[in-house]
């Protein structure tokens, strides 16, 4: 399968905007144009062995249970018996919970693993925000969350749903291999420390230039959908395959933003 072409990160700042963006330090242009680079080469790397791991593959397989969930009659009674809700009970706080203890011994890396948990999380947290009803929010009365978390049971909600995962540890990801390649740079603590601070003031231009790069994963996304989740469930083969193929695409686009 192939995939469109949405232009070059429309929406967000180039990598090397978001860095220049954080200067006002004794740094050169020099520095900080490679502080940016190998932030993204680090990145690029990551990518090749993410779709290894397996909490990575955990986390990406928890949110392919939930889109398989919505498309039964009873989707608690399915999350239920996946241990993936304690009970039949269903909110956002107990998939939440159930992220955090779902194959939670299949562990390679602890750090994987944490930041795989967190994008999880934070992607069902993201998408829920984004499919309550206009002028509602996460504590209004009446909200019928299983209506909200059937339409992750479509090709449409799936591909946003894992278009968020990837943009997660994605940004996950940028904003440890920045701070890292900072502190090789920066020699100064109190500066380090001012940048580390500065990094935290840009955490929406990271965010949203991850949430682009991910973009490149959603045609894709919905092929797969509907060859491999709708209405059965992928073999670990056929999940391993789409993060490989999803993560690599991501890569591309990445080293094609270090070549402008």
């Amino acid at each position: 399968m192939g995939h469109k072409r949405y232009g070059y990160l429309p929406k967000s700042k180039i990598w090397r905007e978001i860095v220049n963006s954080l200067g006002g330090y004794s740094l050169g242009r020099t520095e900080i144009s490679e502080i940016a680079k190998s932030t993204l080469r680090q990145l690029q790397s990551q990518y090749s062995n993410l779709k290894n791991d397996p909490s990575i593959n955990a986390g990406f397989e928890f949110l392919v249970q939930v889109s398989l969930a919505f498309q039964k009659n009873n989707p608690i009674k399915y999350l239920t018996e996946k241990r993936i809700l304690d009970k039949e009970e269903l909110s956002l706080i107990r998939l939440a919970k159930g992220v955090t203890k779902y194959k939670n011994d299949e562990v390679a890396s602890h750090e994987y693993q944490t930041f795989a948990k967190q994008a999880a999380i934070d992607a069902l947290n993201n998408w829920y925000k984004a499919n309550i009803e206009r002028g509602t929010n996460l504590f209004s009365e009446g909200i019928d969350t299983t209506a909200i978390f059937r339409k992750t049971a479509r090709a449409d909600g799936f591909c946003e749903l894992s278009r968020l995962y990837f943009s997660k540890i994605t940004e996950r990801y940028l904003k440890y291999f920045l701070e890292r390649e900072a502190s090789s740079k920066i020699s100064n603590v109190n500066e380090r420390e001012r940048f580390s601070n500065e990094i935290t003031k840009q955490i929406d231009d990271i965010s949203k230039h991850a949430f682009e790069t991910a973009k490149i994963t959603e045609s894709f996304s919905a092929g797969w959908f509907n060859n491999h989740v709708k209405e059965k469930e992928p073999t670990d083969i056929e999940l391993k395959n789409f993060l490989g193929v999803s993560f690599g695409k991501m890569k591309s686009e990445l080293l094609r933003e270090e070549a402008k």
